[in-house]
């Protein structure tokens, strides 16, 4: 039996292939394969796959891996024309003391379960059943009965299928919990109370038996039980079962403290643990006996008139709140203070974020605002994610309330004089208030007549934010315009369902975002753009049907080496606190290909750095003085 951490060092296998298939004929790949194993927490590491881009043409479709990188982690799709690969990400195994060196799920390593006769249990399972209650913790099963505790004088008896009596209301310490709300005491953090359709039923727990030593395990502060701090990656023979720093052969009986005996069953250690009841004595009166599991109350504090919190005097029977999520009360002088419980790891549908409202002490599910980004070239993200981009240079509608017609935003594109791409010029918001049009150079017209900002009518506001221009709505839908090519929509959640256009409909599903005007999903960018361009033809500053030749870059090897380098400020370190959030890859391929038909004295790099800065500024990451550190803080002058 031996001992290891999981630090091998990194392994680089790099391989030249060629892949003969329907849809590509002798393509010679570059791939290399770098695989990192991290010690002994959960992941299998950073590594990734590096090569040179694929192509592709069927959208969404899996890409199969060549048999000599098959490899269970990666999945490649076509996205964009390209194959992209991304690696599965594995669920943390911090804290799990015992990693089996033989077993995976997929690929990622697990953390050793329970097995007791037919039954298999993963680890951090917890099951009460029949008043008991059956924890697994790396390779235990701990097994304890539910401990009952009823904060309130007269408890109704045990509902059919619960183990403990209920208070009839859900109010505790002066506070109303609402239904499926957690709270525990702050006398004894492992009594849990629970609000279940208007009753509170209170239980108390014991604590399962850790697989590691006592001296690898903390306590955080307000937590009920301990946890393990390390890791450790083993090979586990079926005949013996690892606690502490021992092992037990099967069918072997241990006691292993005064409230826990233990039988190793099938390499699973399955521990009888008592629960103490919940004493009515604070900490400090309580002491054990010995030979005892269970402390008891030694020294009953004397009945007192008052009690002194936070050098606060509050009379008997008198309550208050210390925050939004505990509040205490005055017994006979003791404190007894009660926190509320927030679920961990709430996960919300899409379209909706965890957001603590005014008040409340636990995050809700919140609709999240629409966002639809068009920059460069141009490039578009819909408000469902869907990234692509269309070069059309014609007038376009890029969304609209198509149920109401509360509002509309179309976008006229100019060539720019490019032989292949085109950028947004104008930008037309019609609303109920009126006709705002966001021009070059900051020209800000409403219902035709320029205006200086910052301007209002009724529920319309147009102001200065930064170096763009912010129109809000009265509808809610809002529009961010930096007076060259980029333009950010946001929409109210409550529009979901209801919006068509280039940003899509707004449903939740990516996939159908190339759907055309006529209903029918297109299948290529190009024919969804132009499904949806309104106006004549004269509005178009390149005629649609005619295709302009390759992009410089592919031609000019020059050109490429000058795009690359304006586009790698995009690495510079004052976006470093953002490339693990928002990975760099799309951004970049933008840039370079906009760099390629930059006008002459045009910063085209800077309306991607922009979007890229935005889009940080969206997921919580501001950064600032980017455009300083980059060179685009070219001065912008307001037209009036």
């Amino acid at each position: 039996m031996e001992f290891s951490q999981s630090n091998p060092a990194p392994s680089r296998v790099s391989k030249i292939l060629t892949i003969i298939s329907f849809r590509w004929h002798f393509v010679i790949i570059a791939l290399s394969l770098t695989v990192r194993f991290s010690e002994a927490a959960g992941n299998t590491g950073g590594g990734g796959l590096i090569g040179v881009s694929q192509k592709c043409d069927r959208e969404g479709e899996v890409f199969p891996l060549p048999e000599i990188l098959r490899n269970k982690c990666f999945t490649c799709l076509c996205k964009g024309g390209f194959v992209e690969c991304e690696k599965q990400s594995c669920p943390s195994l911090q804290g799990c003391s015992i990693i089996p060196s033989d077993e995976k799920d997929g690929c990622c390593e697990v953390c050793k379960g329970c097995k007791v006769g037919n039954v298999t249990y993963k680890s951090g399972v917890e099951i009460t059943q029949d008043c008991m209650t059956s924890t697994c913790s790396a390779g235990v099963l701990t097994r304890s009965p539910v401990q009952c505790y009823f904060p309130c004088k007269n408890p109704a008896p045990p509902k059919p299928g619960q183990c403990c009596p209920s208070c009839n209301t859900c109010s505790l310490n002066g506070r109303e919990y609402k239904n499926g709300e957690e709270a525990t005491l702050s006398g004894d953090p492992c009594v849990r109370c629970k609000c279940e359709m208007g009753s509170m039923v209170c239980t108390k727990n014991s604590c399962p038996v850790l697989a590691c030593p006592a001296s690898s395990t903390y306590l955080e502060r307000g937590e009920c039980c301990p946890r393990c701090n390390r890791s450790r990656i083993m090979y586990l023979p079926r005949t013996a079962c690892f606690l502490g720093e021992r092992s037990y052969p099967n069918s072997n009986t241990f006691r292993l403290d005064t409230c826990t005996n233990c039988t190793c069953v099938e390499n699973t250690a399955v521990c009888e643990r008592i629960s103490c009841p919940p004493l009515e004595c604070q900490p400090i009166h309580q002491a054990m006996t010995p030979g005892s599991c269970c402390p008891k109350c030694v020294e009953p504090a004397l009945p007192k008139a008052q009690c002194i919190f936070n050098d606060i005097i509050y009379k008997n029977e008198e309550r208050w709140d210390v925050d939004k999520c505990r509040s205490c009360k005055c017994d006979w002088g003791n404190v007894r203070c009660t926190e509320q419980m927030c679920p961990k790891n709430k996960h919300c549908p899409w379209g909706y974020k965890l957001k603590i409202l005014p008040g409340q002490c636990c995050p809700e599910c919140v609709g999240e605002e629409g966002v639809c980004t068009v920059f460069g070239d141009p490039h578009y993200r819909s408000f469902d994610g869907r990234v692509f981009n269309f070069q059309g240079a014609c007038k376009y509608l890029l969304t609209s309330d198509c149920r109401s017609k509360s509002f509309s935003v179309r976008v006229r594109n100019d060539a720019r004089e490019s032989r292949a791409f085109s950028w947004t010029r104008t930008v037309t918001l019609k609303v109920r208030e009126g006709r705002v049009t966001l021009g070059q150079k900051m020209r800000i017209k409403y219902n035709g007549k320029r205006v200086a900002l910052p301007f209002s009518q009724g529920s319309l506001r147009i102001y200065q934010d930064g170096y763009s221009a912010m129109v809000e709505t009265g509808v809610g839908v809002k529009l961010l315009w930096d007076g060259d090519s980029f333009l950010e929509v946001s929409v109210p959640h409550s529009m979901q369902g209801r919006l068509c256009g280039l940003c899509g409909n707004f449903n939740g599903n990516k996939s159908d975002d190339l759907t055309t005007r006529r209903g029918s999903p297109a299948n290529h960018p190009n024919a969804f753009g132009k499904s949806w361009r309104v106006g004549g033809i004269k509005a178009c500053s390149r005629p649609e049907e005619v295709k302009g030749p390759e992009p410089l870059c592919q031609k000019n090897g020059m050109t490429r080496s000058k795009a690359e380098k304006a586009c790698n400020t995009i690495k510079f370190p004052v976006f470093s606190r953002c490339h693990k959030t928002i990975p760099l890859d799309r951004f970049f391929k933008s840039c370079t290909l906009d760099m390629c038909e930059c006008p002459q004295g045009r910063k085209c790099h800077c309306e991607v750095l922009t979007a890229y800065a935005r889009a940080c500024q969206r997921s919580g990451i501001d950064i600032q003085n980017w455009r300083e550190d980059t060179g685009c803080s070219h001065k912008r002058k307001w037209q009036r």
